[in-house]
């Protein structure tokens, strides 16, 4: 699970701001709320909701934590154009063109050890870049720690300029490892180690780069599943088409049933109707149909494996209560046992009062362009008992859009 994240200078994010997702102990035990595994004082949410007016800035958070993600786990293929950090897009300023992007990841696992209780972990990195030049991010500082007994232990760390590597032997790989020498300027130690077969690289990458792939949020390469992907899924993954025919029936309710038809690239969705005799293809069905096709094979995987799911606009062409049962299934103990999150984005003030103050953050714009964030849970004297949708529609929460 995802404690904390921070990010500074990136797209309308300029200062740091700081996702802090834990909950005091002030809160009551609530059902929906989880224990961290690697530090049992510690609850968590499951469900993130961001809220506030359009360009605000919450496309650019939840867009952050993805990156960040895919920043430290995914490989650098071989076109620097398509590098992670080259998505990484300081905010739009003459002084903030040439100041480095910062992110930092708390979170927790057993990457060390898979068979022993989850650690937590903080993953650090600085990107240096020239001002306005393209393909110049380089990694300043890259750092990795986790919290045995709740002290910090540097697993490897490397910085500028001689670009020394030290790497603990807890991590698979001493400092003197010649497979050090294979990191690039432009490349993550956990990534590049992963590719060479270092175990504990290979699980956080794997970890790390499914969270930066189960999201919508795909601004620079397109890594989607195409329509025949996800027939493909169905085909294949017998639970996924059960699980996913039980809830496209419940959303839509003319839907009786599903098939995969076509073949090759052709391959598409079909689906029966009570009351119509001839199927309809999927190309013919109502655009919420056709988004629950998309993201609802992404939700599987995240409760199925505990991997955090990252939507913007979540309410996108969904009615309110099929997107309050999506939220059910990741607050629930019986349909999460895996204590998977799930981050989203939404402008439904319909869902407010579906949840507990710790589960919201209200995003804002200064005066000066830049993104702002702040819990629910910090808001001075709110208390449990009141509804939220009417404090935040009076401007009590803030992130109340001005119109006119």
């Amino acid at each position: 699970m995802i404690h904390k994240f921070s990010v500074s200078n990136l797209r309308s994010i300029r200062e740091k701001v700081v996702l802090d997702l834990r909950i005091p102990n002030t809160a009551p035990d609530l059902p929906r709320f989880r224990r961290s595994i690697a530090n049992p004082k510690l609850r968590l949410p499951t469900v993130v909701v961001l809220m506030g007016a359009n360009g605000s800035g919450k496309t650019a958070l939840l867009d952050a934590l993805v990156t960040a993600a895919r920043v430290a786990g995914r490989t650098v293929p071989s076109e620097p154009d398509i590098a992670p950090i080259a998505m990484l897009t300081p905010f739009f300023s003459n002084a903030c063109a040439g100041e480095p992007t910062e992110f930092c990841l708390e979170f927790e696992g057993n990457w060390l050890a898979p068979n022993k209780p989850p650690e937590l972990f903080r993953y650090e990195v600085v990107v240096e870049r020239k001002p306005w030049e393209h393909r110049s991010e380089r990694f300043r500082s890259e750092a990795l720690s986790y919290f045995p007994k709740g002290r910090p232990r540097r697993l490897f760390e490397r910085s500028v300029p001689n670009g020394h590597i030290y790497s603990s032997g807890e991590f698979g790989v001493t400092s003197r490892d010649p497979r050090l020498k294979a990191v690039r300027s432009d490349a993550s130690v956990i990534a590049t180690l992963a590719q060479l077969n270092v175990p504990v690289a290979m699980r956080l990458a794997n970890w790390l780069s499914a969270l930066g792939a189960l999201t919508n949020i795909m601004h620079y390469v397109d890594i989607r599943l195409p329509i025949r992907g996800v027939a493909d899924l169905f085909q294949n993954v017998p639970k996924l088409s059960d699980w996913f025919s039980e809830r496209i029936q419940c959303s839509d309710l003319g839907i009786s049933g599903f098939d995969v038809i076509g073949s090759g690239d052709e391959k598409t969705l079909s689906f029966s109707h009570d009351g119509i005799d001839v199927p309809i293809i999927l190309h013919f069905e109502s655009s919420g149909t056709k988004r629950l096709v998309k993201i609802l094979p992404l939700l599987y995987k995240g409760l199925a494996e505990g991997i955090p799911a990252v939507f913007d606009e979540i309410d996108g062409d969904l009615h309110v209560d099929i997107v309050i049962e999506i939220l059910n299934w990741f607050s629930s103990r019986e349909t999460n046992p895996q204590n998977s999150q799930l981050f989203v984005t939404s402008h439904n003030v319909g869902l407010l009062d579906e949840l507990e103050k710790e589960e919201l953050f209200i995003v804002e714009k200064s005066r000066d362009g830049a993104t702002r964030l702040h819990g629910a849970q910090d808001v001075k004297g709110l208390r449990r008992d009141v509804r939220l949708y009417p404090k935040y529609r009076v401007g009590v929460l803030g992130g109340v859009p001005r119109v006119g």
